[in-house]
């Protein structure tokens, strides 16, 4: 059963003493508080200064986000740590931006299936469309019957032959249209470990493409390779498989802050 992470943070001490420990977190939800629109969601600079000091104590920072890594990088504002994007298509590491080389050929027809399906659905107010350059969300959260209009877009995604061969996945009152591809937060958590050699690693998210990451690092305990915890940050929105797979809970992102001043004291 997945605990409560300021009960237990007695099983933290071997994390927080070792200055090898790798951070690494999703944005919205976690390290920011969720708001109406992706644009008026911030890190504050109480979050940021912490960021910057794990960043400077630990061995690796790292933000996994489903925002472009662009975006990922203006919002968070730190240099020389890694951003991951559009849930581990793309990253920015030493300045350099890279995208997998799998998904280049979809993007047109990403594009193409994001112009039928904004058509399809403009009498639908409340809905509001994101173009993540490599992915492309279609966002509920302001609408007052959330799984009428979730439907509506589920289906206007199925019916457009502009769509077909894509992959479809689901967030926190979003609705996202991706290129086929075997990447998820487990597929990258899973390359940055490898890539840095990691041996102790804590993730925070707060959503359900975070169980791909909360399921790889058990995983990787399991065999031995790691050490490994996961953090979620529990909202109502999340369904009980996902907050059951991660290691500790907390309640909000002011008590990923409070961990952060632990972690660093």
């Amino acid at each position: 059963m997945v605990k409560y992470l300021f009960d237990n943070l007695e099983d933290m001490n071997k994390f927080k003493n070792d200055n090898n420990t790798a951070i690494i977190t999703d944005i919205d939800g976690t390290i920011s508080a969720i708001a109406p629109t992706p644009e008026e969601a911030v890190v504050t600079e109480p979050m940021r200064r912490k960021l910057i000091k794990l960043k400077e104590k630990f061995g690796l920072l790292a933000v996994i986000s489903g925002r472009s890594a662009n975006n990922a990088k203006k919002m968070v504002g730190i240099e020389d740590i890694l951003y991951v994007g559009n849930h581990g298509l793309e990253y920015i590491f030493n300045e350099e931006y890279q995208v997998a080389d799998e998904v280049k050929k979809y993007l047109p027809q990403i594009k193409k299936s994001a112009q039928k399906i904004n058509e399809e659905l403009y009498n639908i107010p409340c809905i509001l469309f994101e173009d993540k350059e490599i992915c492309y969300s279609i966002h509920f959260r302001q609408c007052n019957e959330p799984e009428h209009v979730r439907e509506e877009i589920i289906n206007a995604i199925k019916k457009s032959p502009e769509s077909k061969n894509l992959q479809i996945s689901e967030g926190r009152k979003l609705v996202e249209l991706k290129p086929p591809s075997s990447y998820d937060k487990g597929t990258i958590i899973h390359r940055i470990i490898e890539d840095h050699n990691l041996r102790k690693v804590i993730y925070l998210g707060d959503d359900i493409t975070d169980f791909d990451a909360f399921k790889k690092l058990k995983e990787l305990e399991k065999e031995g390779k790691i050490q490994g915890t996961s953090i979620l940050v529990l909202s109502s929105e999340i369904p009980n498989y996902v907050k059951n797979s991660s290691s500790f809970f907390v309640y909000n992102v002011n008590e990923v802050l409070k961990f952060f001043r632990w972690l660093l004291g």
